[in-house]
């Protein structure tokens, strides 16, 4: 079969639903012959569903196979913008919704945080972003997506990030393997080294100990890093506070200075060592 028109031109049942049902099959196997993919379907999905999910698959992986390398730009159709310097602040709107326009048009979307202004926002888009590549093909429904952070790392919310995910999972006692604020391995001021696994199952010997903790509270004072070649440096360090309730109901309370520190590897910052009130290694 040369392509998935052929599964579909003659039915395969005179049952229409056995019909979509066999065809969903067939194009599962086929996904899985010529394409090397996997399919998995749980039988939840309603056939006709399925049936589109698994066409719009072929189609991606087909167009993908075949696609050419194009700049941005000329996908677009190269066409005419002011650069950001040479616009006032009332045309800023405008232009960027012009050419935020013309992305949708190509299925593509750029994200940013809140925090970036229309102009940062058209100047990087219309000076670094129409200089890029991307694959020369669409698939209905799907978007190519650019993420401005990736351009321009913002290092220190990225810190903040990973600090409020470390509070939110001590708060919660939920550390565990998909926890990728901590590092692969723990470094001791003696220069032991702790797996991560062994840092989460210490975490948990201490939450044994008690039923849940309440009434948290915590702020930031300093955030800092440093960069080099080989990736960076930081912490972030502040106060917290908390109530930690015992099996028989009394609390403790828990509280004083903190600071993680953290490495940056692969544009991934993740917390190395930890001085956290409550915590011992």
């Amino acid at each position: 079969m040369s392509n998935n028109d052929d599964l579909t031109n003659q039915p395969l049942s005179d049952d229409p639903g056995e019909n979509l049902r066999m065809e969903n099959e067939l194009l599962r196997l086929k996904l899985q012959a010529e394409l090397g993919g996997q399919s998995h379907s749980s039988g939840n999905l309603p056939p006709e569903i399925e049936n589109e999910f698994l066409k719009n698959i072929f189609a991606f992986e087909q167009n993908y196979a075949n696609a050419k390398r194009i700049v941005i730009y000329d996908l677009l159709g190269r066409p005419e913008f002011i650069k950001a310097d040479d616009l006032d602040n009332a045309s800023i709107g405008p232009g960027l919704q012009k050419v935020t326009d013309l992305l949708a048009a190509k299925n593509i979307v750029v994200h940013f945080d809140d925090e970036y202004d229309s102009r940062t926002r058209y100047q990087f888009i219309t000076e670094e972003l129409f200089e890029k590549e991307t694959d020369d093909f669409s698939v209905p429904g799907m978007t190519i997506n650019f993420d401005y952070e990736e351009f321009h790392p913002n290092h220190n919310k990225d810190i903040l990030n990973r600090t409020t995910e470390f509070m939110t999972e001590w708060f919660k006692q939920s550390f565990g393997e998909y926890s990728w604020e901590l590092a692969n391995q723990f470094i001791l001021p003696d220069r032991r080294i702790m797996s991560k696994k062994d840092v989460i199952a210490q975490m948990n010997n201490i939450f044994a100990a008690y039923r849940e903790f309440t009434n948290e509270d915590y702020f930031i004072k300093e955030i800092k890093f440093e960069l080099n070649e080989n990736g960076g440096m930081g912490h972030a360090e502040g106060g917290v506070r908390y109530d930690a309730v015992l099996e028989n109901g009394d609390t403790v309370l828990i509280q004083g200075p903190f600071k993680l520190y953290f490495s940056l590897e692969v544009e991934w910052w993740s917390i190395f060592y930890v001085v956290f009130p409550g915590f011992t290694y």
